[in-house]
């Protein structure tokens, strides 16, 4: 009997078949790396099989043993979605050794690690990056420009529209930033005070630290959004600036930005003709920012004031969303844009980009980019070459 006692407890736990559900951690997946010409890291990963996953969430750190130091990682991806097992990485420290580790989680709370992974990004040539940001939701349109310096600044153009259940800032632009690991920023520019271009701005200027604000100074009657939107860059503490014609802005010794308008005038009295217009320049290569510019009253103001020489840029940011009022041959004469990038909603109301504005910019040779069919554009340049990322 006492035999029989002591084998007693041998004979039920083997005879419990499978544990509970829940009881066993999640299968873990088999992360990789790979790193990017541009700098980023590309992490992939196998499914997991379990049909009680939760999610998975990918830790980095710039020292190896993760998994059994979770404290000092720092959570650069998670998701719910057991078929998502593809992440980017663009905010490893360049010239730096990175670790990677993937934790699975189950419905119970278990945990299960991947192996881990070691990258090295080299150091890149300094870059120039413009992300031309899609402004779409529903009927909304608009402009939202992020530059990224050579130096490592970051400075916003216009933040597009804002309504009660929708932000371009609180639901795009923010999460951008979030994604490059930008906290901060060097400053915003308001071309002008439209709510395409402002509405985004006011919940940019309540969420992230901003340094500085460059306005046009609009003097007459404009909307309440306007007035919140100068409310709010005198509380957030931003120093205030009205950008003139002739204004050169300290955005690094790297790069050179140019106001090319509007005047103290303020142009023909549109309000789009009052727009900010900024000629950014790195090395050999120039981005012209035309902001809600007009033609008549705009345009011909510009080019008054400066030879065809001075407004050549290698990329236009064509102006009014492709209205057919702005982006005259004239203007294009002078500019001789290789790349032309049409800010505009999907959805827009207003038949943006008109026809006749697009077969102007095919007779000047350009090669066109649009938010509304290309989603965010991201143009990087070392001052030499230029790459698209549509």
């Amino acid at each position: 009997m006492k035999r029989l006692a002591a084998l007693l407890p041998v004979l039920l736990l083997s005879g419990c078949g499978n544990d509970p559900a829940g009881v066993l951690p999640p299968t873990p997946s088999g992360l990789s790396a790979t790193v990017l010409e541009s700098g980023a890291v590309h992490l992939s990963w196998s499914q997991c099989p379990d049909p009680d996953f939760e999610s998975y969430t990918l830790w980095r750190s710039g020292n190896p043993g993760i998994a059994g130091n979770p404290a000092q990682a720092m959570a650069v991806f998670s998701v719910m979605d057991v078929l998502s097992m593809v992440f980017a990485d663009s905010t490893a420290s360049p010239g730096q050794h990175s670790y990677y580790a993937l934790e699975t989680r189950n419905a119970s709370g278990l945990k299960a690690w991947s192996n881990e992974v070691e990258v090295f990004v080299p150091e890149t040539d300094p870059l120039l990056t413009v992300f031309f940001i899609d402004p779409t939701w529903g009927s909304l349109s608009g402009d939202a420009i992020l530059v990224r310096t050579p130096g490592g600044r970051n400075y916003l153009i216009d933040g597009g529209s804002s309504v009660p259940q929708w932000s371009c800032g609180t639901d795009v632009i923010i999460p951008l930033l979030d994604s490059l690991g930008v906290s901060h920023l060097d400053g915003i520019v308001a071309t002008h005070p439209h709510s395409d271009h402002i509405g985004g701005l006011i919940d940019i200027l309540g969420t992230v630290p901003v340094d500085r604000v460059w306005d046009c100074g609009w003097p007459g009657e404009a909307s309440w959004l306007y007035e919140q939107f100068l409310d709010e860059v005198s509380a957030c503490g931003a120093q205030y600036i009205v950008a003139r014609r002739g204004m050169s802005l300290d955005w690094g010794q790297e790069l050179t930005v140019r106001v090319l308008h509007p005047t103290s005038s303020l142009g023909s009295g549109s309000m789009n003709n009052a727009s900010i217009v900024l000629m950014l320049s790195f090395g050999e290569v120039s981005f012209l920012l035309a902001g809600d510019l007009e033609t008549e009253g705009g345009e011909e103001s510009v080019m008054s004031a400066f030879s065809p020489s001075e407004l050549m840029a290698c990329v236009l940011k064509v102006g009014h969303h492709g209205s057919g009022d702005a982006t005259g041959y004239q203007w294009l004469g002078a500019v001789q844009p290789q790349y032309g990038v049409i800010e505009v909603g999907a959805g827009n109301p207003y038949g943006h980009p008109h026809p006749e504005v697009l077969n102007r910019l095919s007779a000047s040779g350009s090669t066109v980019y649009r938010t509304d069919l290309n989603g965010t554009v991201r143009i990087e340049t070392d001052g030499q070459t230029v790459i698209v990322f549509p």
